[in-house]
């Protein structure tokens, strides 16, 4: 089964590329469901991420930007776990 990872991100924010790209590179190896949700198309997401993004959701722990591809292996490993 997929882990399912959310990122919430904004048009033309370089450091959601770098996010998303990260983890393109990593569901080379592991079976990743990658779900952008852009911010700005949601009222309640804008006002809670805006300022924020990139924010990655990896089985309900949130990390926040800068994110090192390092920070998004070992939450996804983490979520393996629990989900094992």
């Amino acid at each position: 089964m997929a882990q399912r990872v959310t990122v919430y991100t904004a048009p033309s924010c370089t450091l959601c590329r770098h996010v998303l790209e990260d983890l393109e590179l990593l569901a080379a190896e592991l079976e990743l469901e990658i779900r952008p949700v852009d911010v700005t198309g949601d009222p309640l997401l804008l006002e809670r991420y805006l300022l924020a993004v990139p924010v990655v959701e990896i089985g309900g722990t949130l990390l926040q930007a800068p994110i090192s591809i390092r920070q998004l292996r070992n939450a996804l490993a983490m979520d393996a776990g629990s989900i094992a």
